[in-house]
């Protein structure tokens, strides 16, 4: 009795060994745009000459002052959250550096600045 009892235990064992080291080793797959390399909740550079990447800039510029032109996207990043934030360096009306936060949700179709800050580049 104590020896299937034994074989039983050592069995449990060995699978969640198996079931743990399987866990391990999961890597993102199937989850939209996410990058292999992208932790979710972690900064991920991005492509500053991207489509998504310009239209939030200067969706970011235009909600800062309605008059702002986006000169150039200098540095990007993306942040998998409850959808996705966008951190980029962008150069406004040839007169400012701003980095600002995006915050989009393409199933509620939301876009949100959430933060910025600028310096006069003059």
């Amino acid at each position: 009795m104590a020896s299937q009892k034994t074989v039983l235990l050592l069995i449990v064992l060995v699978g969640v060994a198996f079931a743990a080291r399987q866990g391990s080793n999961l890597r993102p797959k199937g989850r939209g745009n996410l990058n292999q390399n992208q932790l979710v909740g972690g900064w991920t550079s991005a492509d500053q000459n991207d489509g998504t990447v310009q239209q939030l800039a200067q969706f970011a510029a235009r909600q800062i002052c309605s008059n702002y032109v986006v000169d150039a996207v200098e540095k990007a990043e993306t942040q998998v959250v409850a959808g996705k934030n966008y951190r980029m360096d962008i150069r406004v009306s040839k007169a400012w550096k701003c980095t600002v936060e995006v915050f989009t949700q393409t199933w509620t179709k939301t876009h949100k600045l959430t933060s910025f800050a600028c310096q006069s580049v003059l």
